[in-house]
């Protein structure tokens, strides 16, 4: 889904993937609501991140708002439960709350996994590990 959305947009980046929305209270709360906030998540190639939010098909898929995300105002997030699944929290803005890394990924040699996209989000210095 993120390849096609980026290529339809034509939207230049270095790599990219959809992230769920993950908040235990929305889920409980009104599960349907919880999609709404998907975000399509891009690092572009001065290595900032990028997020828009994943509008429901069918709808108007024009003039996507992009919005920057600063990796200050990233948190890693665990779960005791699910410790293999990749969670953030994106800690103030607009696109506030918690995340999961889904399976639809960009994938590359800079990002081959879930994984190196956590760590990438999180590490303050890894643009600088990359050069």
């Amino acid at each position: 889904m993120i390849k096609e959305f980026l290529s339809r947009e034509k939207v230049e980046c270095i790599g990219g993937f959809t992230a769920v929305y993950a908040d235990p209270i929305m889920a409980h709360i009104n599960p349907t609501e919880i999609h709404k906030k998907d975000l399509f998540i891009i690092i572009k190639n001065d290595y900032t991140i990028w997020a828009t939010i994943v509008k429901p098909e069918g709808t108007e898929q024009q003039n996507h708002q992009w919005i920057e995300i600063h990796r200050d105002d990233l948190k890693r997030r665990v779960s005791p439960i699910m410790p293999r699944t990749y969670y953030f929290e994106i800690k103030k803005g607009d696109l506030f709350g918690t995340y999961v890394i889904s399976d639809d990924i960009i994938s590359n040699e800079s990002f081959s996994d879930r994984k190196s996209y956590l760590s990438a989000l999180i590490d303050i210095n890894w643009h600088h590990t990359r050069c």
